[in-house]
């Protein structure tokens, strides 16, 4: 039960840094929100290691990490993308297709989840994929257009993620603070560097501030994500920390009006059934 606690907190953090950064990317550039975020998070993991004293960093982490990094850079980039241009009940749950990669790789190397929870796996992503299957494609040419460049790069979003949980899955329990911190600036470097080489202006005192917030929350759901791969089984935890769409598409509803076709509430349904599946089976 605490690889699942701490899958679910992953989500909730991760649901809630995601609909803010999308929101925030519609005001300041993507890169700057990005790399504000992972900047928040390389301190925190700095912290971390300050307070865990960790073993001494080992080659298979700096490469772990650096390949999340780089996951991280161009995931997040694309996601933040895509949220900030197209409709989040739809770029959301896309992102989420990622865990099918965690998810093959972990039953391939032994994972033996029951049937009921390998029944919620499969619930919840055929919910996540329905959702998008059933978006309203009336609009402008336009709109239309915005939400197919939106698609294409949540799925490179969605890529992303399932190499992050790849790599994490392969970093031992005592080199956990390592991978954080060497993940987090691996992802911010290159980040930075497009930012100075483009001239992109910092952002103003309150959008910064609203940036670091953000950053925070982020960090947060890569310690627990990192922390439940570690205490469980890849297949369960990396699916149940990606119902995250499912709090940024219930966040893009209450606060900025998006609605749902009728026919993709049950879909939502079927993606929280198929969580109490895997956290009860």
């Amino acid at each position: 039960m605490t690889a699942i606690a701490l899958s679910v907190a992953a989500a909730l953090s991760w649901g809630l840094a995601d609909f803010g950064a999308g929101l925030k990317s519609r005001q300041v550039p993507v890169f700057v929100v990005i790399t504000g975020m992972l900047i928040v998070g390389a301190l925190g993991a700095a912290a971390t290691l300050l307070l865990v004293e960790p073993n001494r960093l080992e080659m298979e982490t700096a490469l772990a990490a650096l390949a999340a990094g780089v996951a991280t850079a161009v995931g997040l980039t694309a996601l933040y993308a895509a949220l900030a241009i197209g409709p989040m009940s739809v770029v959301a749950p896309i992102s989420a297709g990622g865990v099918m990669i965690p998810v093959i790789a972990g039953l391939a190397g032994g994972d033996e989840p029951s049937v009921p929870q390998l029944a919620g796996i499969v619930l919840a992503i055929a919910g996540m994929l329905t959702v998008v299957a059933l978006a309203d494609d009336s609009g402008a040419a336009a709109a239309r257009g915005r939400r197919a460049n939106a698609v294409a790069l949540a799925v490179v979003g969605a890529v992303g993620l399932g190499v992050y949980f790849l790599a994490a899955d392969s970093v031992e329990s005592g080199q956990s603070a390592w991978f954080l911190l060497g993940g987090q600036l691996a992802a911010a470097f290159p980040l930075a560097a497009v930012i100075a080489a483009r001239r992109i202006p910092l952002p103003p005192r309150d959008d910064a501030l609203q940036i670091a917030a953000l950053g925070a929350i982020s960090f947060a759901a890569w310690v627990t994500s990192a922390a439940a791969v570690r205490a469980g089984e890849l297949s369960l935890t990396s699916t149940i920390s990606s119902m995250y769409p499912v709090v940024t598409v219930l966040l893009a509803i209450a606060i900025v009006g998006e609605s749902l076709r009728a026919a993709q509430i049950p879909a939502l349904a079927a993606t929280f059934a198929g969580v109490a599946l895997i956290a009860g089976g």
